[in-house]
């Protein structure tokens, strides 16, 4: 018996997480609002930020990969409506 989750896919690299994407923050290439995993921190990349040549250049400099996941669409989503949403994921929030 095969039982199809059709709000789920299967991507190389990244991790379902809720629904919601889990990806390194190199590999981001829509805008919207990311969970920072390592540190419960929340960047925001507007769409302006994803086109080349355009600032603002985002660059996150580490040891290790950087894992984020999208929390949501908006860039600008309230801070008060980004801790909710990572809270009801069971996020650590530190913004």
């Amino acid at each position: 018996m095969t039982t199809t989750v059709p709000h789920l896919t299967r991507v190389e690299q990244h991790r379902v997480t809720h629904n919601n994407m889990t990806l390194p923050f190199s590999t981001i290439t829509e805008p919207g609002s990311y969970y920072i995993r390592d540190t419960g921190w929340l960047y925001r990349i507007p769409p302006e930020s994803l086109n080349i040549g355009h600032s603002p250049m985002i660059d996150v400099v580490a040891k290790e990969e950087v894992f984020v996941t999208k929390i949501s669409d908006d860039p600008w989503v309230p801070l008060n409506k980004a801790r909710q949403i990572c809270s009801n994921m069971d996020f650590d929030v530190n913004f």
